[in-house]
């Protein structure tokens, strides 16, 4: 069954549900509450936490607008669980998430393999993440792998659109591996919905459920929200159509760190994502040292093993599907009624109650750029320009041959 299972994670071209799929990893095996305990007992440090207001909704809910504390897992859960005991209305979420195997104990991630996907040589290679209701990320897509994901603990929100959906995408704030875009389906502004609506034909929703999988295919938008207190696991299959994807980076990042270079820490942390502020290179020489040896790391050194993908045609990956004798469901498009609900609800945020000791970030950084600045970078790192700079590249490359 895992060859089985593998072709149809490297073969569909629309996202699939993998209903109640026993991975039966042993660091999840009592509840969500003993996870946390575990995880109290054997760290060394207080995990760092991200907390963002509710009702702060004029743009995505970017992470450079979020506030960082450390807390114990206990203690968040007993601040942001809805119980009996905690009636008092949250006006923020919390989150600990996109955390790899070196941030967590040993004990909380114990037993945790994708075999049963067919891809057992994954060298650990995942990420947690776990937060509070309202916890999410903003829409984007992956630049490298496809995406499989376990939903462990409660329930998350998916809404996903394929890669030709025309949303308008940004690199700013700048992040090695992700394309966002303006689009904000956290909180679509109820004037603005009309522009929102234009993509129905193209969107795809679901609710992941605890024991639920997602597979979610190469470059594919999607928004994700938790529903609920939600613990999940995610691993990116890495491709062979990666590497090629790895010079788009380098690109953007030369590009967005030009701009960074001498300004104020306000500037840089506007444009670049906090995971990336200490990773700006000095020199642009450097940085292509570093693409360069990546690039022969991934084909000579690495242990990591690149995946062929598409080489079924979805026909095939139906007959696959049929035989594999597990719940496999492919989503469909969303019906018009569903998917303007959906916006509707999430537009009402706009008109949610705000605690007025909390204040929204989006006045604070009215003036750090100026508008046609951000546009010009956008612009110059749209996937289109990029694709049309490697192909300047390797048809000088080919020339360069014969002279």
């Amino acid at each position: 069954m895992n060859a089985k299972l593998r072709d149809i994670i490297l073969n569909t071209n629309v996202p699939l549900v993998l209903k109640d799929f026993p991975v039966n990893w042993e660091c999840f095996d009592g509840s969500l509450k003993d996870w946390c305990t575990r995880f109290d007992k054997d760290a060394s440090d207080l995990p760092t936490f991200e907390s963002m207001v509710i009702a702060d909704c004029e743009t995505p809910q970017w992470e450079r607008k979020r506030k960082r504390f450390d807390m114990s897992m206990q203690q968040f859960l007993n601040e942001y669980s809805k119980t009996e005991d905690n009636k008092k209305p949250k006006f923020d979420w919390a989150a600990y998430q996109y955390k790899r195997t070196d941030e967590l104990p040993p004990s909380c991630w114990q037993g945790i393999d994708f075999k049963r996907f067919g891809f057992a040589e994954h060298q650990n290679d995942f990420s947690l993440w776990l937060g509070s209701k309202h916890a999410n990320t903003p829409c984007h897509y992956d630049t490298y792998g496809i995406n499989i994901v376990v939903q462990v603990y409660g329930s998350k929100s998916w809404l996903l659109f394929p890669p030709e959906t025309a949303l308008q995408s940004t690199r700013i704030p700048y992040e090695e591996s992700s394309v966002y875009c303006l689009e904000n389906f956290y909180a679509p502004a109820p004037n603005k919905l009309s522009h929102y609506e234009k993509f129905q034909a193209q969107a795809y929703h679901c609710v992941l459920n605890a024991g639920d999988v997602l597979i979610v295919p190469r470059h594919w938008w999607h928004y994700v929200e938790a529903d609920e207190m939600s613990l999940s696991i995610n691993y990116w299959v890495p491709l062979k159509t990666d590497l090629d994807f790895t010079l788009d980076e380098l690109i953007v990042k030369h590009i967005i760190e030009s701009f960074v270079k001498g300004e104020s820490d306000q500037l840089k942390k506007y444009l670049l994502n906090p995971n990336q502020l200490e990773e700006i290179v000095e020199k642009a020489s450097s940085l292509f040292s570093l693409f360069e040896s990546a690039v022969h790391n991934q084909t000579t050194e690495s242990k990591r093993k690149l995946w062929d993908a598409e080489y079924m045609n979805q026909n095939e990956v139906t007959q696959v599907i049929s035989s594999i004798g597990i719940r496999v469901r492919a989503l469909d498009v969303m019906s018009k009624e569903a998917y303007n609900l959906l916006l509707q609800n999430n537009s009402m945020r706009h008109e949610a109650p705000k605690d007025p000791t909390l204040a929204t970030t989006s006045n604070l950084e009215s003036n750090v750029i100026s508008s046609t600045l951000e546009l010009l970078i956008n612009s110059m790192c749209a996937p289109r320009c990029i694709a049309g700079v490697k192909r300047e590249l390797f048809r000088r490359l080919g020339n360069s041959e014969n002279l």
